[in-house]
């Protein structure tokens, strides 16, 4: 069976953005992490993400293709990611608006486990945080892939507060980033 793997960017306090939307506080462009990112990802040939982020995600992913301002590393994870199947989940949009992905409008727990049923290799989200929330409640997560970034927030969209049901995990890997911690938990049953 496939594995859904929920990758996210936090701060300290778990936070995945700040107060108005803020991003500013995210490393990104952190070569340590882009490598750890891209052997991670040679195990995943599908992608599934919210309506929330979809927008946003493929623009820029988009973008990057075309617009030689992007890093090196960020134009290798937009032709990776062009190429890669990509699932979003919505019950308003009717068109992905990029060739490799589909929408599913249908309940998200059902569409999932079939999708993990299906041969192939693993299965990666990285949300938005509401779509994560609900990944995460339905039980089907069964690896976590959590990136620390080093700074408290204080208010913003958490990741973690809305939460309505108890997860055990157990630690799996621990890596230290430059100023990053990737914090790798898989579910316990």
């Amino acid at each position: 069976m496939r594995k859904l793997i929920l990758s996210m960017q936090v701060s300290l306090d778990g936070y995945v953005e700040g107060p108005n939307g803020d991003m500013s506080w995210m490393q990104t462009d952190n070569d340590n992490e882009w490598d750890e990112m891209f052997e991670n990802l040679q195990s995943v040939d599908l992608f599934l993400v919210g309506a929330g982020m979809w927008t946003g995600y493929r623009d820029y992913w988009k973008q990057a293709l075309a617009d030689p301002n992007f890093s090196a590393d960020e134009v290798k994870y937009a032709k990776l990611a062009e190429k890669t199947q990509h699932i979003v989940f919505s019950k308003t949009l009717k068109n992905a608006g990029w060739e490799n992905a589909t929408i599913n409008n249908g309940d998200l727990a059902t569409e999932v486990k079939k999708l993990k049923e299906q041969p192939g290799k693993d299965i990666m989200t990285f949300g938005g945080a509401a779509f994560a929330v609900s990944l995460v409640d339905s039980g089907l997560v069964d690896e976590y892939r959590l990136t620390i970034n080093p700074a408290i927030l204080g208010g913003g969209k958490s990741f973690f507060h809305h939460l309505k049901n108890n997860h055990k995990l157990q630690l799996v890997n621990v890596n230290k980033l430059g100023q990053l911690v990737a914090l790798t938990y898989k579910q316990l049953s």
